[in-house]
């Protein structure tokens, strides 16, 4: 990068510290009480009854035989009167600041339980949404914002209890269940911009002052660590667009030394938001492609491993087929990558290979790039791993593996689900390139599986964000057999009937328009003429067509196929 190293910001202990716990949390509060001057304590007037109600409250809940659910609930709704409470509190004795203390080290107590909760899905997602409301409040905003008039006792105890709700916060939402319209909730989007504006003031202070350790360590990290677990859960990366946090993040990168783990954090936020369509769109609109490449390019020697495996998927998700294809040297060595640890991947128990990726991750990548043919014959016939393959062991590898997670469907299991539809998307793409087909065709357990896969309608099918470049398990598997030209039923499959219009009478001919899409304005209206004729045919149209990654052109072929007529409008446009 053309910045200044030492314009950068490290941090001494960023690595020790990234690992921030319950105990280190309340343990920097006990040190600010034990650092209060003992002259100041012997000023100090009668102590406030408020924080000790709250004790009282809090040893009645430890002492009573309460279910665990009544238990929590209580919990929650303490904390959020300790919040409502600091501010009555003034503070003018030493009892104030150790009864505080000992509220906290009751918090934490009770927090450290529900992290080690497990299978209680429907109160895991009440927790978390109660987090969510408590650091919504206006005081934790407030903190957040780096409110200038909150005195420095109120601001180390809104941090401390921050701190453990955003912690908690971290520890849970990888458990939470979401549902699809979550992902429209806006209540929180106050709360995000304050955490990644506090992130973003932290990391610039250390450039102005000239320090080499990031401000406020342990509320930077904590937010990051948040911001990377709530994105990872692709559902509701929108929560984090329009916000303005994806060009925060992408300018953040480009300040921190990129060897330390708060780089590793923001370079994994970057990669969980492009993982969605709408968070990658986003990241370009921010020019987030050509500086991860920058980036990359720049830093070849202090980047690690993990961060620069995080950056070549992240640069393969931002890609187009075509700027695929032109960045021909840097993309052979992301795809060198991303197969490696499939390969790795595929023979672990867990399914994780190197730095702990699960193997959907570099599988769901290779649906996007293998749209591109000129990609999927690198893959498959150069590309460089160890041990090395040949093209068919490496189909072997992608058959081998979804062999292994068919029975995902059976289960209520979003992940094993996600991971065999992506395989059968890399396998319907391996199947369209004549020179691979006959290495499918052979593997007869194979085709027995796809077959069943796609005449079954009865499959459990956990409803979770799925990018536009994968399509369904029984699109897919259909795609697979009519490109290898196997029986379905009894009879040849024939995905344009069954996939592309619906079959509402063999007696409608279709008519395909075929236009340049400089030409829209034209062609809309040429449609409203065949729709008030819509009684004599039906009208195959590529618009219609164009909401997946899948290639438009094939799309377009199978279109051609079942059309009794194909309209060419043509212009100057059209033959550019």
């Amino acid at each position: 990068m053309a910045e200044d190293q030492s314009s950068k910001i490290s941090s001494s202990n960023d690595a020790e510290n990234h690992d921030v716990t319950m105990e280190n949390i309340v343990e920097v509060f006990r040190e600010f009480v034990n650092g209060i001057p003992s002259e100041t304590n012997e000023q100090m007037m009668e102590s406030n009854v408020v924080f000790q109600q709250l004790l009282s409250k809090f040893q009645q809940i430890q002492d009573n035989n309460n279910n665990y659910q009544d238990v929590i609930h209580q919990i929650l709704s303490l904390c959020n009167e300790l919040i409502d409470t600091i501010e009555k509190v003034t503070f003018t004795h030493m009892n104030d600041f150790q009864n505080c203390l000992e509220l906290f080290h009751y918090i934490e107590s009770f927090f450290q339980t529900i992290i080690f909760m497990k299978n209680e899905k429907l109160l895991i997602r009440e927790i978390f949404f109660a987090l969510l409301d408590l650091l919504s409040k206006p005081q934790i905003c407030s903190y957040l914002d780096g409110d200038q008039q909150t005195k420095v006792p109120y601001q180390e105890i809104y941090k401390c209890i921050t701190n453990l709700l955003m912690k908690l916060a971290s520890e849970k939402v990888n458990s939470v269940q979401f549902k699809n319209d979550d992902s429209t909730i806006q209540k929180y989007t106050i709360t995000f911009t304050a955490m990644y504006k506090r992130v973003e003031h932290n990391l610039h202070v250390n450039i102005h002052t000239e320090q080499r350790v990031v401000s406020d360590n342990i509320t930077t990290l904590l937010i990051l660590s948040f911001l990377r677990n709530l994105s990872d859960r692709t559902i509701i990366v929108p929560w984090l667009l329009g916000i303005g946090l994806a060009k925060s993040i992408v300018e953040c990168l480009k300040i921190v030394e990129i060897s330390f783990y708060t780089a590793h954090q923001i370079v994994s936020i970057i990669y969980n938001i492009s993982r969605h369509d709408e968070g990658g769109d986003e990241l370009n609109t921010f020019d987030g492609l050509q500086i991860l490449k920058s980036i990359q390019s720049s830093n070849s020697e202090s980047l690690t491993g993990k961060n620069n495996l995080i950056i070549s998927m992240t640069i393969a998700l931002l890609s187009t087929p075509k700027q695929i294809r032109s960045d021909n040297k840097q993309m052979t060595g992301i795809l060198n990558r991303l197969l490696q640890i499939t390969m790795e991947a595929a023979e672990a128990v867990d399914h994780r290979g190197s730095y702990g990726f699960h193997v959907s991750e570099p599988l769901a990548v290779f649906t996007k790039v293998f749209v591109d043919d000129h990609s999927l014959d690198y893959v498959l016939t150069h590309a460089e791993t160890d041990p090395q393959l040949d093209a068919a062991s490496k189909i072997d590898l992608f058959v081998n593996l979804f062999m292994k997670f068919r029975g995902a469907f059976v289960e209520n299991n979003q992940l094993e689900q996600f991971t065999c539809t992506a395989l059968l998307n890399i396998l319907w793409s391996i199947s369209f390139q004549d020179q691979y087909k006959t290495k499918l065709q052979q593997n007869k357990n194979f085709l027995k599986t796809i077959n069943t896969l796609a005449m079954d309608d009865t499959e459990k099918v956990v409803n979770e964000y799925v990018p536009r470049s994968i399509e369904s398990m029984t699109k897919a598997a259909n795609g697979i057999l009519y490109n290898l030209q196997e029986l379905l039923g009894g009879k040849k499959v024939d995905i344009a009937d069954d996939q592309l219009v619906p079959n509402i009478g063999d007696q409608i001919p279709i008519i395909m328009i075929s236009y340049a899409h400089a030409n829209n304005h034209f062609c809309d209206n040429i449609l409203v003429e065949f729709q008030e004729r819509r009684n004599l045919f039906r009208i195959w149209i590529d618009r219609d067509h164009s909401s997946t990654n899948e290639d438009i052109w094939e799309k377009i072929a199978l279109g051609i196929k079942q059309s009794r007529l194909v309209v060419c409008l043509l212009s100057q446009e059209y033959y550019n």
